[in-house]
């Protein structure tokens, strides 16, 4: 159950994003260097995410314990500005976090607390 949970709220989130991405384009969205780092700190957190769904090793946990870090320290250090410009920004990232944070609980729990994952891709001995 918590399985079917966990990969509905993976293809969800992948959903959302690919739309949101692909209408900010249709819109003339920049294609800069900030949205192709966005593109790919926000894959990175989905493929961590599918990988905790699925409970399947993507990689290796040694990749995974600090990309995590990173992808949590670039997240705030793009969300506080954010939130500090103005009412309607603060209104959109209080809106959106509660959608995001289960991604990062699962990318967490993928990388620190998933042995049996971890253990499953690894040769036997």
């Amino acid at each position: 159950m918590i399985k079917k949970a966990w990969t509905g709220y993976a293809a969800v989130l992948s959903a959302i994003v690919v739309i949101g991405e692909a209408a900010n384009l249709m819109r003339g969205g920049p294609l800069d260097f900030r949205t192709f780092a966005n593109w790919f700190l926000t894959a990175a957190l989905l493929v961590a995410t599918w990988g905790y769904a699925l409970q399947r090793p993507i990689g290796s946990a040694t990749y995974w314990r600090p990309a995590f870090w990173v992808l949590l320290g670039a997240t705030l250090v793009t969300i506080v500005p954010a939130a500090l410009a103005g009412t309607a920004a603060m209104i959109v990232v209080a809106a959106l976090l509660p959608l995001v944070a289960p991604a990062f609980y699962a990318a967490y729990r993928y990388a620190y607390r998933s042995p049996q994952v971890w253990r499953a891709g690894q040769p036997a001995a």
